[in-house]
């Protein structure tokens, strides 16, 4: 009987303890993360009646974020992309025929995000959400060449030329569900995001669907 007791005593004691453990994964942590980022490709029709496809982005994004508790945490992303496409731009007025141009497009964000994870187990679903600015260069050139100069320490005056091209930056904001793992002090997580960047007039919010894996370590 007293050992039926002491049993029952330990196994209690462990339920009590489980959700500390639980929440020693990552609770009160922070967290660096890095992953690929690919960018579904699509189709898209502007006024005059100019037409682009995009192919499949790939990318790079960086992290840091604070977990206040098992469940939410806070923090801000980093994330490079770049996109081929093809256009068919369309003449003004019908003057001239169009014409067909390939380039490729590069984007940055930065964005402040909150995510909450449906449990506090070192496997969980999640769901985040975030807002920031986003770059946009289509490299499509825009003036003529410009010239500029610089001074290196080493290795004295350097001067060359660029071509201003067509490029903009935009409010932006996003929203993605996906999985997390947590082993140990690493942490994987896989997540689908969807991604609006507001281009304002006519053209109003464009989204893209994104594909993330990240590899993360707490500290």
């Amino acid at each position: 009987m007293q050992k039926t007791a002491k049993i029952i005593l330990l196994a209690a004691a462990l339920l009590a303890a489980a959700p500390a453990l639980a929440q020693s994964a990552r609770s009160g942590k922070s967290e660096l993360y890095l992953g690929p980022v690919f960018t579904n490709g699509d189709s898209y029709v502007f006024d005059g009646g100019t037409t682009l496809s995009t192919d499949t982005g790939v990318g790079l994004s960086l992290g840091y974020a604070y977990n206040f508790n098992p469940h939410f945490q806070a923090g801000i992303d980093f994330a490079w992309s770049e996109t081929d496409y093809r256009a068919t731009v369309q003449s003004v007025g019908g003057a001239t025929a169009s014409r067909s141009i390939n380039g490729t497009i590069e984007s940055s964000t930065i964005r402040f995000h909150g995510t909450y994870h449906f449990s506090s187990s070192e496997f969980t679903p999640f769901v985040t959400g975030g807002m920031g600015w986003t770059y946009v260069d289509t490299n499509i050139p825009s003036g003529l060449p410009e010239s500029f100069c610089w001074y290196y320490p080493w290795y004295g005056s350097y001067c060359g030329s660029y071509v201003p091209t067509a490029a903009t930056t935009r409010f932006s904001y996003n929203a993605g569900v996906g999985v997390r793992l947590d082993v140990g002090r690493g942490f994987f997580r896989g997540l689908v995001n969807q991604q609006w960047v507001n281009f304002g007039d006519s053209y109003g919010s464009q989204a893209a669907t994104q594909y993330r894996i990240d590899f993360g370590t707490k500290f």
